[in-house]
């Protein structure tokens, strides 16, 4: 992708370094002249974008972050967006720790992963969100198993293709309940994303 955008800006700049008189016209600048900005102009203006787009596109984004402790579980969690404070990477700071929300920086294919231990006689429907809508749904139980675990854990891992300024999050979902969803010494509650 680096290549493609030197060779862009590189012609952008000779463009613009090169000051050859356009044909018709009686000024030295193809971009401006008698006074009034000619079509040439509207081209280097697209160009630009483009130029501004490929970069946006080029830049890494990742983040993994994890909850430092265990989280209750109960009725009034419903719904609740889970944040996960501690913050291991963040690269393009697309990661919100306040909150627990991706925000997208760029267009593209982005892969998440939601990882979500629960302790003993416990169960938690995780659900990843893109701008309000559930998109991917995991359900780790360590409750209703025909005898009780002292441990359960569920793994999602979800590409979606973002637009800039989509919002992703994990919530806890329809049902919950028992101890407690679990992030400690034993089992590490997550979410992460990459754009591929």
């Amino acid at each position: 992708m680096m290549p493609l955008l030197y060779v862009v800006t590189s012609i952008f700049i000779s463009v613009l370094q090169s000051g050859e008189q356009v044909s018709g016209h009686s000024c030295r600048y193809a971009y401006v002249c008698d006074g009034g900005l000619t079509s040439d102009h509207t081209d280097i203006i697209k160009l630009k974008k483009e130029i501004e787009a490929l970069k946006d596109k080029s830049k890494p984004v990742a983040f993994y972050a994890y909850r430092s402790s265990n989280l209750g579980t109960g009725s009034n969690l419903r719904h609740r967006v889970v944040v996960y404070d501690r913050v291991d990477l963040n690269i393009g700071n697309a990661y919100n720790k306040n909150n627990g929300k991706f925000t997208a920086p760029s267009d593209g294919l982005y892969l998440f992963h939601v990882s979500t231990g629960v302790y003993f006689k416990s169960y938690a429907v995780m659900q990843l969100v893109l701008n309000g809508v559930v998109k991917d749904i995991g359900f780790p139980d360590s409750a209703t198993t025909g005898h009780a675990l002292l441990r359960s854990h569920s793994t999602t891992a979800t590409p979606l293709l973002l637009k800039r300024g989509d919002v992703v999050y994990a919530r806890i979902g329809v049902l919950n309940g028992g101890n407690y969803i679990e992030s400690n010494q034993y089992i590490r509650t997550s979410f992460s994303g990459t754009k591929l």
